[in-house]
């Protein structure tokens, strides 16, 4: 065992090696490069235990690799106070106590227990009842004196994990994070630093002040150079390799869709599920996107036996961070109505991309991509969809499971509404040009004090409702 630590943990010889890990040279050879901030978020001078939830490939080896980097820099500390390993080679919870009590046996020689210490653990949840081995060792003080960072690419069994360790987390505030793909304003931050640093802002939305007004009013001639950076964005999405490949060549390998594929298919697999029922309902949702449907619809357009099945399905799928439902909310109660018709949207367009042509069995991805969204219908689309990820990340990435965002629905409908506490945040996407204050009176009606309508390329603001073009939108930090 001590072996396998030694070859993960390659600085252990040297602290300067850890530039020669994989990812970290990966890293460096990119022309793009991205630093996640949550890297930033964690504190580890004290015991405590976080998760870093995410989808495959969006970068959370490489963030670790990053955070490592950072504390071997660090004045003071040595190599071996840092442990990282791949938990996927590990069966059940007895090889994860017999790997970390190697470790801890380790720095115990080398008079290092005392000192703070730091262990990754990657995708975690590949073992099986880790928990119960993180949970054994906590107990008998083991672990006191380590900051640890849990990875793993499914929501609900880190979840799971989790709750199994009540009061064993340290003291930490919200210790839960997930990493998603780079939401548009990381994005023109790493392609277009330049245009980013003019438009810096800590606008919040929700509380748009005169003053935030004027601000928005002075980034507005920089649309134009904005909507070519979002017409990129629909492309790339915000997965760092499909955005360095787009760059660089100026389109994005068939191998770099099929790792996505691939990694679905796996889940799916490992999930004791269908793939060809997998593939229909995604071939559903993809046909369907941004309408409300139920669970029955998709039953029916398909060969799934009942709408049980295919609620067992899409729930897998938001597991593994594929996409995420969206319910309606009573405005009244602010309780969110499960039975009702619920939308569903893909996290990022690059997994949409990647999953439409493994249904659809394309081979010439960019052909076809960019004749697609040469169409209005689709681009209106998308718009919601990157709208949908921005307000999830915004006010879901500390509780993954749950939501903050809905939509509502009776008669007519509001494309998502935002619960803040006990404040509602509705948000219309208009992606036209004659989109107008008109265009909220259904929010007003409602008896909703205040509003947003995302437009193509108007500014306007009514009391506290407010029409943004979308870039602008985006773009806002707050």
């Amino acid at each position: 065992m001590i072996e396998k630590l030694f070859n993960q943990n390659i600085w252990w010889q040297d602290k300067g090696l850890i530039e020669h890990d994989p990812k970290i040279k990966e890293l460096s050879a990119h022309k793009f490069q991205w630093r996640p901030a949550v890297i930033d978020e964690m504190d580890l001078n004290h015991f405590a235990v976080y998760t870093l939830r995410g989808p495959r490939q969006v970068g959370k080896t490489t963030a670790l690799k990053l955070l490592i980097r950072d504390l071997l820099k660090r004045e003071g500390t040595r190599k071996e106070q840092v442990m990282y390993f791949s938990c996927d080679n590990i069966d059940d919870r007895k090889e994860l106590i017999e790997l970390l009590e190697t470790y801890l046996s380790h720095v115990d020689k080398l008079n290092l227990r005392k000192e703070r210490l730091y262990i990754f653990l990657d995708e975690i949840t590949s073992v099986k009842d880790w928990q119960r081995g993180i949970k054994h060792l906590a107990d008998l003080g083991k672990l006191a004196k380590a900051g640890m960072v849990l990875t793993g690419s499914n929501a609900s069994d880190l979840r799971k994990g989790i709750e199994r360790l009540p009061g064993r987390r340290g003291r930490i505030k919200n210790p839960d994070r997930v990493l998603l793909p780079l939401k548009f304003n990381e994005f023109a931050g790493i392609v277009n630093p330049g245009l980013s640093q003019k438009l810096d802002n800590n606008i919040d939305i929700s509380s748009l002040s005169q003053k935030d007004f004027g601000v928005l009013s002075s980034f507005h001639p920089h649309l134009g150079e904005l909507s070519v950076l979002f017409d990129q964005f629909l492309v790339t999405g915000g997965i760092m390799r499909a955005i360095n490949e787009y760059f660089s060549k100026q389109e994005i390998g068939y191998d770099v869709y099929e790792i996505y594929q691939q990694w679905l298919r796996g889940d799916i697999s490992r999930a004791g599920r269908s793939e060809r029922t997998a593939r229909q309902i995604i071939g559903e949702l993809i046909r369907i996107s941004v309408s409300a449907f139920g669970w029955e619809t998709i039953a029916k357009k398909t060969d799934v036996a009942s709408h049980r099945t295919v609620s067992e399905y899409i729930e897998e799928m938001e597991d593994s961070f594929v996409l995420k439902t969206l319910y309606q909310i009573d405005v009244q109660t602010l309780r969110p109505r499960i039975k009702k018709l619920k939308k569903a949207y893909f996290l990022d367009s690059f997994i949409l991309w990647s999953l439409w042509g493994w249904v659809d069995n394309w081979l010439a991805y960019n052909d076809i991509i960019t004749k697609a969204l040469a169409g209005t219908d689709l681009k209106s689309r998308l718009v919601e969809m990157v709208v949908a990820n921005e307000l999830f990340d915004r006010y879901d990435r500390y509780d993954w499971l749950s939501s903050n965002v809905y939509f509502w629905k009776n008669g007519g409908e509001i494309d998502f509404v935002v619960k803040r506490e006990r404040q509602l945040l509705p948000i219309e996407v208009k992606y036209q040009k004659d989109a107008g204050i008109s265009d909220l009176r259904l929010m007003k009606k409602l008896g909703l004090k205040k509003g947003i309508l995302v437009s193509k390329d108007k500014l306007e603001k009514e009391g506290d409702f407010v029409i943004i073009p979308l870039e602008l939108f985006l773009m806002l930090r707050g």
